[in-house]
């Protein structure tokens, strides 16, 4: 699973599985050159080196020296190591739990303490970003228009406007698919604010593709502080669901600490706090958001052929083959926990006909409530 960032625009995901190919995209040699600029900045001299299961490069960085600190906007932020706020009812770390649910950070090993893990970036990783479709993040709300629509696809289950909301949270099902390298399909939750050209997003979740944002992701673009040991942007999950075998799922929740304005990411059922996005990164979620929703975003290929979505299998009411999102809440004003009110939601499937949203609000289990499965298998959706 990869966490991905972006700043003012901010994303952090987890995901499952992502594929790159480097075929016919070759750097020139001043391309190179400046490429090769690019990650000595990005890759600080780490304290520790630590090499995860799936291959990956995870350097522990001083927890006040990391990347997310170049951005001009935080030249005089100071790190919170703790939010000063949680919401009502959330279980803090250390406490004990029942659920069955994975918890992502084990049997990886952490870093020291005073710092905190940073995926070292490749080359590979600043190709991907420049060679892949760029898409603003506002594709993400229904109500936009972009020239290349028919290619943006999103499926979602959302809050009606009217009062501020400060906080999302669901236990979101972890599915593996297969896509395209200049595809990308997600499942995810987010949180955002003002008009669509000066769109406020903080959305996070899991991805089975490659960076699909506007100019950066994951810390390639500064802004998300990292405050846990384990868990980081670049994180490689497993295990995953797969159809006719076991499910999987993991908590994620994103809300605001009122007191400082920081939004703050926790995941996983021990509620292991991963970090957060500055109030200094947002123009406008500085008072709770406007909007919040789940679903899941898919973005066609070069060819106009769009990859699968959720588990890649049209849902029909068994949530053991649809992708699902359970235990849904939103952070009200009382910075409370509080289920959707039925007429109090909206859902948006768009037009392409090659995904679906069944809101089952149960899915035949107390625990599951208030959910829904989605997604589907893709291909040549059209308009």
């Amino acid at each position: 699973m990869t966490l991905k960032v972006v700043s003012i625009i901010a994303i952090l995901f987890i995901c499952t599985s992502c594929g790159f190919s480097l075929a016919n995209i070759f750097p020139s040699k001043d391309e190179d050159l400046e490429l090769e600029r690019q990650l000595k900045i990005l890759n600080k001299p780490p304290i520790k080196t630590i090499k995860t299961a799936e291959g990956d490069i995870m350097d522990c960085i001083d927890i006040n020296k990391q990347p997310a600190l170049d951005h001009p906007l935080l030249k005089n932020h100071k790190v919170q190591t703790r939010p000063t706020t949680f919401p009502t009812g959330l279980q803090l770390p250390g406490t004990s739990s029942t659920s069955k649910t994975f918890d992502i950070r084990q049997n990886r090993e952490p870093c020291p303490a005073g710092t905190v893990p940073i995926r070292r970036t490749s080359k590979e990783d600043l190709i991907r970003v420049r060679s892949l479709q760029k898409e603003s993040m506002a594709t993400i709300h229904p109500e936009t228009d972009f020239p290349n629509r028919s290619h943006v696809h999103v499926v979602n289950l959302g809050m009606k406007k009217g009062v501020p909301y400060f906080g999302a949270e669901a236990y979101i099902a972890s599915w593996g698919l297969n896509v395209a390298g200049d595809q990308h399909s997600s499942t995810n939750m987010w949180v955002q604010n003002g008009p669509p050209d000066q769109l406020n997003v903080i959305l996070a979740g899991w991805t089975a593709d490659n960076a699909w944002i506007t100019g950066c992701y994951n810390q390639l673009c500064s802004g998300f502080i990292t405050i846990d040991t384990v868990i980081t942007p670049g994180l490689i999950v497993s295990p995953i669901s797969f159809w006719g075998g076991s499910q999987y799922d993991t908590k994620y929740l994103i809300y605001q600490d009122r007191p400082t304005g920081n939004w703050w990411f926790v995941v996983t059922n021990n509620n292991t706090f991963v970090g957060y996005w500055p109030k200094e990164l947002f123009n406008h979620l500085s008072d709770g958001a406007e909007t919040v929703a789940w679903g899941g975003i898919a973005i066609a290929g070069n060819n106009g052929i769009s990859p699968p979505m959720g588990s890649g299998y049209t849902p029909d009411g068994n949530f053991r083959i649809g992708c699902y999102f359970r235990n849904i809440h939103f952070v009200n004003y009382q910075n409370k926990y509080q289920n959707p009110r039925i007429d109090a939601t909206e859902e948006f499937v768009d037009k392409s006909g090659c995904y679906v949203l069944l809101n089952q609000r149960n899915c035949g289990h107390d625990e599951m409530y208030y959910c829904f499965t989605f997604g589907g298998p893709g291909g040549n959706c059209g308009d």
